[in-house]
């Protein structure tokens, strides 16, 4: 079955990756945070029992900077060229995990640590609804966000897995790059320090230069 022939406005999806993030979105939204999908524990019954940051995993690692552990991620993948391949950060990154029993960030999806507090950010401003995107935008079902936060909801789409959550006016974004260990948030800089004082995502701010492929392109 073919997809539908559909180009998705830019509210609605992630961005491209060779193109600065901030252009991506101009006329949309005036920014974009990156929120890096944590490093985390379970237990026996693969119940997360710790949220491991990126900082911490920078001093567990011997990394000097979070570019460099995004590197290791994306390589550990084989997410990057050659140009860029470094096989020694993976096997450090590798070794620091499986001593210290942690597990390795979510890539291309949203991380399922983070979902509740994603949702309940929409919540929080008011929103019970939010639409439910693949990643070009070809399909969109509408979702009751409360109902998602108690586990009501397993909306499946046609065309691909969940990678873009909007509200119904496109106020707020939530998309994620197919091979990348963050999340974006897309809204007004007002409505993203608002969400930051009440769920403390882990991050950084888009500048006029910022692609998806950051941690490259910053080196």
């Amino acid at each position: 079955m073919h997809k539908p022939p559909i180009e998705a406005e830019h509210n609605c999806i992630c961005a491209f990756a060779d193109m600065p993030i901030l252009d991506f979105y101009s006329g949309y939204f005036d920014s974009v945070y990156i929120f890096l999908h944590p490093f985390y524990k379970v237990n026996e019954k693969l119940e997360t029992t710790r949220i491991v940051s990126w900082n911490e995993m920078l001093s567990l690692t011997g990394f000097t900077h979070i570019n460099q552990l995004d590197i290791a991620l994306r390589n550990n993948i084989g997410g990057l060229v050659n140009k860029w391949k470094n096989d020694e950060d993976v096997e450090i990154l590798k070794s620091v995990c499986e001593k210290f029993e942690i597990l390795l960030p979510s890539e291309g999806l949203f991380q399922e640590t983070l979902e509740r507090q994603m949702l309940l950010s929409l919540k929080q401003r008011g929103h019970h609804y939010m639409f439910i995107a693949d990643e070009f935008g070809y399909e969109r079902k509408l979702a009751d966000i409360q109902d998602y936060i108690d586990g009501k909801d397993n909306t499946a789409l046609q065309w691909g897995p969940q990678r873009n959550w909007y509200t119904n006016k496109h106020e707020i974004l939530y998309t994620v790059h197919w091979d990348s260990h963050f999340t974006m948030l897309c809204s007004e800089k007002a409505t993203i320090e608002s969400i930051l004082k009440e769920q403390p995502f882990e991050g950084f701010y888009c500048n006029e230069e910022t692609e998806i492929y950051w941690s490259c392109a910053s080196r």
